[in-house]
């Protein structure tokens, strides 16, 4: 040891050069991880986003469905698209699929489509509520979905 230590002769210019190419690759490979961990941050943040407005307007449905009686009042603010009257999203035995034109609203687009069940059914006042929202910018998407009974629970 005290033989390195009393060597003033230092390093050679590869000795050098190679620690140098060693540290730059370990140095790169973690300017990787945290570019990386940078764009994974933000786009948790858009979804995050996205969840917060479909969240905010599930409750707004939700208060809404206490006192609609049908399910056009339930969607009001929506546009019915006759067009394309959508496909069932759910394996619930529902009746009829009403599919609903985008609603744009600040950064969001909201995706509103609502199931009904038979009349002949126990959950003739229930209507399957599916809603997805996208966040305009980065295309971050949050779904959400459930079971409201019109007119409250009664």
């Amino acid at each position: 040891m005290r033989k390195y230590l009393k060597n003033e002769q230092g390093m050679s210019l590869v000795e050098v050069v190679a620690a140098l190419l060693i540290i730059g690759i370990v140095l790169i490979s973690f300017f990787g991880l945290l570019i990386q961990s940078n764009k994974t941050t933000h786009k948790s943040n858009d979804i995050m986003d996205a969840t917060y407005m479909a969240q905010k307007e599930m409750e707004s449905l939700y208060n809404t469905a206490g006192g609609a009686s049908s399910y056009e009042n339930l969607a009001s603010g929506y546009t019915l698209d006759v067009d394309n009257p959508g496909t069932s999203l759910t394996s619930l035995p529902t009746d009829h699929v009403y599919k609903y034109l985008p609603r744009e609203s600040e950064n969001f687009t909201y995706y509103l489509t609502l199931q009904t069940f038979s009349q002949d059914s126990d959950y003739k006042k229930a209507v399957y509520v599916h809603l997805e929202v996208i966040e305009n910018s980065t295309n971050s998407k949050a779904t959400m979905e459930n079971v409201y009974i019109l007119g409250g629970a009664k």
